[in-house]
């Protein structure tokens, strides 16, 4: 039996979002509203039901694969560093399963396995000097990127595998810059799937190319080269972490930066900023929020030569992605969400003495 293309299905809160934006731009605001557009091309958030029986899930699958020594040697020394602290604790003593993402193999995922299950994650790229660099990481047992178990159901609930199904399907492992991608080919059917939030992406393949293989943009993250990074304890702020909950970020004027000195405050207990890309949020993964971070410094002998801190974002469902701060501000831009008396926050706005990460 073929599969056949069927219409997606948009969520309800993906058609109410336009005209929420709608009201908002007729309230007072700092700043100008984006266009409605440029927070929803990724649609809301889907979270995929556990009712799917496992006798009707499809045997999708990808194959670990040897990696290079050097690759290994790199992700071993990053997951003995994060392991020293919350919420990577049990990442010590771990396994680690090795897969190629494509096209053209530049990154690995690399899965971290706790007596068979797992627990976490890394996704390690080539860098320009022919090292590697952490692109993304996180811990967890759910709601991380490449979940095969999150994909089955998934397929299943949107009937691009019909549960009769007995012919061949195909699925390879993709990632963009920001964006883990998953490509199902059903017979002649090919669909590209966000592996984040399991959406539906309208690529063709032609744009799925030239997404694909876009050149990343520069940015601070922890490499293979250079001085040694070691990460403080990840601090979240157990803020909003769904962008449509709460759209008046919208209205907030943009965050011109975020750095080591003010990003404690703008990530404080209970509060969240907003990521777009304008006119890439199909791209990038966006809209997303960001509720907490981590930090990677210097050791103490390299401090005194060398004082760069690398800040990663705590990002989606209960901040378990991890992506490079300096990343998100050259590719999208971030807001704050205002406050209880809707005024555009303040925090964050001048220095204050104590906001320096701890």
């Amino acid at each position: 039996m073929k599969a056949s293309a069927r219409p997606q299905a948009v969520p309800w809160r993906r058609r109410l979002f336009p005209l929420l934006c709608l009201g908002l731009a007729l309230l007072p605001a700092a700043a100008a509203v984006p266009a409605a557009g440029e927070a929803t091309a990724q649609g809301s958030r889907i979270l995929v039901p556990q009712a799917v029986s496992q006798a009707l899930q499809p045997d999708l699958s990808i194959k670990p694969l040897p990696s290079p020594k050097t690759l290994q040697e790199f992700t071993a020394d990053t997951i003995s560093r994060l392991s020293a602290a919350a919420p990577f604790t049990a990442w010590k003593n771990a396994e680690t399963e090795y897969y190629p993402l494509g096209p053209g193999t530049h990154s690995w995922l690399v899965n971290v396995l706790s007596g068979g299950q797992r627990i976490g994650y890394l996704i390690i790229s080539a860098a320009e000097d022919g090292g590697y660099m952490l692109s993304e990481y996180g811990a967890g047992t759910t709601g991380l990127p490449y979940s095969l178990t999150e994909l089955r159901q998934f397929v299943v609930q949107e009937a691009l595998i019909p549960s009769s199904y007995s012919g061949n399907a195909e699925l390879t492992a993709l990632y963009a810059p920001m964006l883990p991608v998953w490509k199902l080919t059903v017979d002649k059917q090919t669909y590209y799937i966000n592996a984040v939030s399991l959406q539906l992406l309208p690529w063709n393949s032609a744009k799925a190319d030239a997404v694909l293989k876009g050149a990343l943009p520069s940015a601070d993250a922890v490499t293979s080269s250079g001085s040694r990074l070691s990460p403080l304890q990840a601090s979240l702020s157990g803020g909003q972490d769904d962008p449509y909950a709460d759209i008046r970020w919208l209205a907030s004027s943009r965050l011109k930066a975020v750095d080591s000195v003010n990003v404690a405050v703008l990530l404080g207990k209970g509060r969240a900023l907003a990521y777009q890309s304008p006119g890439a949020n199909d791209t990038t993964g966006a809209p997303f929020m960001i509720t907490g971070y981590q930090s990677w410094h210097p050791s103490v002998l390299e401090n005194a030569k060398n004082s760069r801190t690398v800040i990663y974002a705590a990002t989606g469902v209960k901040g378990r992605r991890y992506l490079p701060f300096a990343l998100l501000q050259k590719t999208g831009t971030l807001h704050k969400l205002p406050d209880a008396q809707d005024n555009d926050l303040a925090y964050g706005t001048r220095t204050h003495a104590g906001t320096i990460l701890h």
